[in-house]
């Protein structure tokens, strides 16, 4: 008698995504098929659209695990059961927005982006404005209000505040090519590339948001 496989004890949701990854990453968006993505999972391709609908809603739910959507969403919830203060919670929401853009990536992540954009970018495109940017943009926004309330930060206008941490991470991002041999895109290169950017945002936001803090340390996290 043929012995059978032990069965995986991994979840066929976390399968079916960590095989939709490796799909996608090889094929495209476009090039990519329910029944392969069941046979890298070791599921039934049924299972796959019960759990996710459709190969478009697998591929989104994809794209939103990569760029940390799930992380940050189970990291909010946690944060409302903590009594921050406004400088405090502001300071994790920094480093969110730093950590989506520049956190290490494995090299599937820039194998899917590069098919993405192949095919025009659409769903990045859709869920960058549906889900990324507005999600992290409207907690900035409401954390710098309340902190403006409470006294914590002087009165300004929050929408340029908020601007002004997106346009400086994102265009470091975008235009990384044009860096090519200087010492800054050896530095966005480095492995601490995070923690610098994220260290210069901090200073800056947070002078301009309470400038007798120019000397002061940042506050403290819990």
């Amino acid at each position: 008698m043929k012995a059978r496989r032990p069965k995986s004890e991994t979840p066929p949701p976390v399968r079916i995504l960590a095989a939709a990854k490796g799909e996608f990453a090889d094929r495209g968006f476009t090039g990519s098929r329910v029944e392969s993505i069941a046979r890298r999972a070791g599921v039934n391709p049924a299972l796959v659209l019960y759990y996710f609908k459709s190969k478009d809603a697998l591929y989104t739910a994809m794209l939103r695990e990569i760029f940390g959507e799930l992380d940050r969403e189970n990291l909010i919830v946690r944060l409302r059961d903590f009594r921050l203060k406004p400088p405090q919670r502001l300071y994790v929401a920094i480093y969110l927005v730093v950590r989506l853009f520049l956190k290490p990536r494995d090299p599937d992540y820039y194998r899917i982006v590069f098919h993405e954009l192949a095919d025009g970018g659409t769903h990045l495109k859709k869920m960058a404005l549906e889900f990324i940017i507005p999600e992290r943009r409207e907690m900035v926004l409401q954390i710098i209000r309340e902190g403006i309330e409470t006294g914590d930060f002087r009165p300004c206008n929050p929408l340029l505040v908020v601007h002004g941490i997106f346009s400086y991470v994102t265009n470091l991002v975008l235009f990384s090519n044009l860096y090519n041999e200087t010492a800054l895109k050896e530095l966005l290169n480095g492995g601490n590339a995070e923690s610098v950017v994220l260290d210069h945002i901090l200073q800056q936001v947070f002078i301009g948001l309470d400038p007798g803090r120019k000397n002061a340390p940042l506050p403290e996290m819990p």
